[in-house]
């Protein structure tokens, strides 16, 4: 118990921690961002998205862990694979919703015609999930091979981190498009 206290304590504090500096960076690029039309309106589900796919891919690959399905390295397993391709096609999907959305937003209420923010989404969730996919994995292996709960720790962890990689993410993909 007091384990497991520890584990969800710390976790809690990376998440805070990470939501600052965040919160900082995007402070720091308010006004690139004012640039961009419907930004502000793709911002905060595609923040969401990020943690959210993370966090059920850690708890499927826990899953996994603890019923022995599943070996803490990486390995040519089919489980593995479909979870992969799984979290790979939500953030595309959800993306790509999220990136039409904030396109008929910003078209209804600021008669804006600009399809780049469905590209910005879109390629901001792809240079995201080449980042936080492997990092989810690698993480969630870590912390089951050394002895902790992945369960305990990779929610806000995911969370935190999910942010950081997805408000950089963004930030190339206006560069880019």
């Amino acid at each position: 118990m007091k384990k497991d206290m520890k584990e969800m304590l710390s976790s809690e504090f990376v998440a805070m921690t990470g939501g600052l500096i965040v919160g900082l960076i995007l402070a720091s690029y308010t006004n690139q961002l004012e640039l961009v039309p419907g930004i502000l309106i793709l911002f905060p589900g595609f923040l969401e998205m990020r943690g959210n796919i993370s966090g059920t891919l850690s708890a499927r690959l826990s899953a996994g862990l603890f019923l022995g399905k599943l070996k803490p390295r990486l390995q040519n397993s089919g489980i593995l694979k479909s979870n992969i391709i799984a979290s790979f096609a939500q953030v595309l999907i959800v993306s790509f919703v999220l990136g039409l959305v904030s396109f008929f937003a910003i078209n209804i209420f600021f008669g804006v015609y600009s399809i780049k923010i469905i590209y910005i989404a879109v390629l901001a969730g792809v240079l995201s999930n080449l980042i936080a996919i492997p990092l989810t994995i690698a993480t969630t292996f870590w912390l089951f091979r050394n002895g902790h709960d992945p369960n305990n720790i990779m929610g806000p962890y995911v969370t935190s981190t999910g942010d950081l990689i997805s408000i950089i993410s963004l930030l190339i993909a206006i560069v880019i498009v």
